[in-house]
């Protein structure tokens, strides 16, 4: 007979191995060796960053925006992020990161009676406010781990083919609206955490359905 202290170390292993196989294409590995390889850049924004912004690639300035104000650090500003525009001018970072802040940007909502995709919205801004060759690091909690699901807040639930399919090369978001291009350069699992590096790679938006980034010329 199974001691009752044993089972939650059974039922943890367990579902590390249900989480290995269903997402058996992407390897559960850690992400500092490739965000390393870009240390140091000059200009970095950190994406709901909350009263610190973190800073991962060693960035020798760097910037926030959050859903709130703090009055002792004026480098992070107020951002509805997804429904604003990011307040920075074309092209200003060469690096941009997110951490847990993917899965709370709604994929639909409404404003002045039309509406709009802000997680869409969002990923343009990126694009937008990102140098040409700049990356974008965001870590999130994906399907089908349990921390994907275990926060009311999470609104917008990926999987680990959401970056790579609706906003890089094949960029199926096209159809929502984005007209940013990306490429992927590195992903991976962290435990119940998928992270992804992708990089600008063209610096004119597309805006026809029609034309594959892939074949875009800047």
């Amino acid at each position: 007979m199974i001691k009752p202290r044993i089972l939650p170390k059974i039922k943890v292993k367990l579902q590390t191995l249900f989480l290995k196989f269903l997402h058996n294409k992407v390897p559960d590995r850690c992400y500092t060796t490739i965000v390393d390889s870009y240390k140091p850049i000059d200009t970095a924004l950190d994406i709901g960053s909350g009263p610190t912004p973190k800073n991962p690639f060693s960035s020798r300035a760097v910037f926030g925006v959050d859903i709130r104000s703090y009055e002792d650090n004026p480098g992070i500003t107020k951002t509805t992020l997804g429904i604003d525009k990011l307040p920075f001018a074309d092209e200003s970072f060469d690096a941009i990161s997110s951490f847990d802040v993917l899965e709370h940007i709604p994929r639909t909502a409404y404003k002045n009676d039309r509406v709009i995709f802000p997680f869409i919205n969002l990923m343009n801004e990126v694009w937008r406010v990102l140098k040409n060759d700049g990356v974008f690091f965001s870590i999130t909690p994906c399907f089908p781990a349990r921390e994907a699901f275990q926060d009311p807040t999470h609104v917008n639930i990926m999987t680990e083919e959401t970056i790579k399919l609706y906003f890089c090369e094949n960029a199926w978001a096209r159809i929502y609206g984005f007209y940013g291009s990306f490429e992927l350069i590195d992903e991976g699992w962290k435990g119940g955490h998928y992270w992804a590096l992708i990089r600008k790679s063209h610096s004119t938006p597309i805006i026809d359905l029609d034309s594959p980034q892939s074949t875009t010329k800047n």
